[in-house]
């Protein structure tokens, strides 16, 4: 099974990063900056299940994705410390919205 693109992630956030901290931005208009960058995405029903979750986040970063990646951080540096167990070998992604992990040797 093929991952699932970052893109329409990343074109969500790069509508909203000129958007200050407090104040909002709708779904519609992050589905509107992501279709003058690819056209083909605007019915597409993960950009809008994005643009929705990017929305409700505000623009600040979701507590429990932090929880999530610190905890990974964590873990990883105790396995090296140790020298028990064995790290993840080179690349993981995180996707916060599926909540799934993939490991990638790049």
């Amino acid at each position: 099974m093929m991952p699932l693109s970052l893109i329409p992630i990343y074109l969500a956030l790069k509508a909203t990063s000129h958007v200050s901290f407090g104040s909002t931005i709708c779904a519609s208009g992050i589905i509107d900056n992501i279709t003058r960058e690819i056209p083909d995405l605007k019915l597409s029903d993960r950009a809008t299940e994005i643009a929705e979750e990017v929305t409700r986040a505000k623009g600040g970063e979701l507590h429990n994705i932090s929880a999530l990646t610190g905890g990974m951080v964590a873990q990883e540096v105790i396995k090296i410390i140790t020298k028990q167990y064995i790290p993840i070998n080179n690349t993981c992604i995180f996707d916060g919205i599926t909540s799934r992990a993939q490991i990638l040797r790049i």
